[in-house]
């Protein structure tokens, strides 16, 4: 027999907008999202830090480390940490024109007037996955699915970043972008695409 006063919950998670007292808060796509922040937190109490993969500038995949307080913004066992999951970025709606989609998670600090910290997509994946488990460990792989809303975000944060230095990302796109007469028509800007990208091919099927 449980006793009354048990208090259901993840690790970590004390401020959130989950109520995990409630069957509703522990479904998959809930539990996807939430048990690996809850996760980070409890590595970052046993003082484990996080795997960080990195590109550099020849897109070779860096294997590094990361605290966990890096990734939500501040200390996972602040008691003015907030988790606000599937909600939308408050400082990206000034750049979005209609309706800005949400992000699996947004860290608030309730010390700054429940400012935004961190916007964070999150996937729950199986390591190795169904296409690389017969294969030796240094060559597992993980299968990541990308949402739409995933990109809109990577979009935005890029947007975000060069809000006051457009003329510095304008010379990062060059001389491709000022080639483009019409960002929405496909036929026109796939000719920029080189002619091994999957995107030209799933363009040109």
């Amino acid at each position: 027999m449980q006793p009354d006063n048990l208090q259901v919950g993840l690790f970590g998670l004390i401020h959130s907008n989950r109520d995990f007292s409630q069957r509703e808060s522990w479904g998959k796509n809930q539990f996807n999202n939430s048990f690996p922040v809850s996760l980070a937190c409890y590595m970052h109490e046993k003082g484990l830090k996080l795997n960080y993969l990195t590109l550099d500038k020849g897109l070779t995949i860096q294997h590094q480390e990361i605290d966990t307080s890096q990734i939500l913004g501040i200390c996972p066992l602040s008691p003015n940490l907030f988790f606000s999951f599937e909600s939308d970025y408050v400082p990206y709606r000034k750049i979005v024109v209609g309706k800005l989609p949400r992000v699996d998670l947004v860290t608030h600090d309730l010390n700054r007037d429940n400012a935004c910290l961190r916007s964070i997509e999150i996937k729950l994946t199986a390591l190795p996955d169904n296409s690389t488990y017969r294969l030796p460990d240094n060559q597992y792989g993980c299968e990541i699915v990308t949402r739409p809303d995933t990109i809109v975000y990577l979009a935005l944060s890029i947007a975000h970043e060069f809000e006051n230095s457009r003329d510095k990302l304008l010379n990062y796109l060059q001389p491709v972008c000022s080639q483009i007469q019409d960002w929405q028509s496909i036929s026109h800007n796939i000719a920029f695409y080189p002619s091994n990208c999957r995107l030209f091919r799933y363009f040109n099927k």
